[in-house]
């Protein structure tokens, strides 16, 4: 789906938030990173199709790792990942990267998509379109682990739930036996194999 973009230097108010819940007007989107280069939320993009979304939330579990996947604009697949507490970006970027890389997908893009921004000189970070837009009858929904759609509420709970206080709490356990001292990315795929059709790649 495509639409015009365009960013507001302004608050996110209540106001904004119920009428995206609504589905009135434009969609809301968020820039992550903040003023002082930290952020409270990131996101891992993947929008590589077709995805297999269950088998990702299945790894995701199987990883034991805090995300929330959330269906988003263009039917691809946005994995979550909260903070209770203001966190470096360039650290929830590495994080996420890391966390990529053992899913399978190390080069999607990865948000915030800034380290640093410096807004006296009028940077900006880029802005991820949220989910629940029209929430009643919304498109842009979260998983449940078994694969199916969660309301509001649940998508709440699976916050509650998985937010973490710290960033070093998110680890990856990878197998180096297969390559040792090698990158992520190929440690992980030995780990759990090529998938069919991209062994020569």
């Amino acid at each position: 789906q495509e639409g015009k973009s365009y960013i507001v230097k302004k608050l996110v108010t209540e106001d904004l938030w119920k009428t995206h819940l609504d589905g009135k007007g434009p969609s809301l989107g968020i820039i992550p990173i903040r003023a002082d280069n930290t952020a409270t939320w990131g996101c891992i993009d993947i929008d590589t199709y077709p995805i297999d979304y269950r088998k990702i939330i299945l790894s995701i579990r199987n990883l034991k790792l805090p995300l929330v996947p959330c269906r988003s604009k263009s039917g691809g697949l946005h994995l979550f990942l909260f903070l209770k507490n203001p966190t470096s970006a360039k650290l929830i970027r590495d994080k996420l990267r890391e966390v990529a890389a053992s899913l399978g997908h190390s080069s999607v893009e990865v948000f915030p998509k800034q380290t640093t921004i410096l807004i006296e000189r009028g940077d900006f970070g880029n802005f991820l379109n949220l989910p629940y837009y029209n929430s009643k009858n919304t498109t842009r929904y979260a998983y449940k682990d078994d694969g199916t759609a969660a309301t509001l509420k649940e998508f709440i709970d699976l916050y509650n739930k998985h937010a973490v206080d710290e960033i070093d709490t998110v680890s990856v356990e990878i197998s180096k036996d297969t390559i040792k001292d090698g990158p992520p990315c190929l440690q992980q795929l030995c780990t759990q194999g090529f998938p069919e059709g991209t062994r020569n790649n």
